[in-house]
């Protein structure tokens, strides 16, 4: 019989991921965190993106993955978008 660490270790947790949003949300987290290796810097945690992307529906988190991904710089499209423009922070 296994133990439960080692049932921790060798499950699958990509099939936990059923709900469409949590597949986009792991996209989103491990395309940044590939381009934050790359560069030295320290990892996102998967909360910080679902807490970025959270006032987004479904819909629009599917088009924002795309317009993501077709960019050069898949970080920089993905915080510079979510950036709130001067202009209404200061209202």
């Amino acid at each position: 019989m296994k133990s439960i660490d080692e049932n921790l270790k060798n499950r699958n947790v990509k099939g936990l991921f059923k709900h469409p949003r949590l597949k986009m949300l792991d996209e989103f987290h491990r395309r940044i965190n590939a381009e934050r290796r790359v560069a030295d810097m320290k990892e996102l945690p998967m909360r910080a993106v679902a807490i970025k992307t959270s006032h987004l529906s479904l819909q629009d988190l599917a088009y924002f993955l795309k317009r993501c991904s077709q960019s050069s710089n898949f970080s920089r499209c993905f915080f510079g978008s979510l950036k709130i423009p001067r202009q209404a922070r200061d209202k």
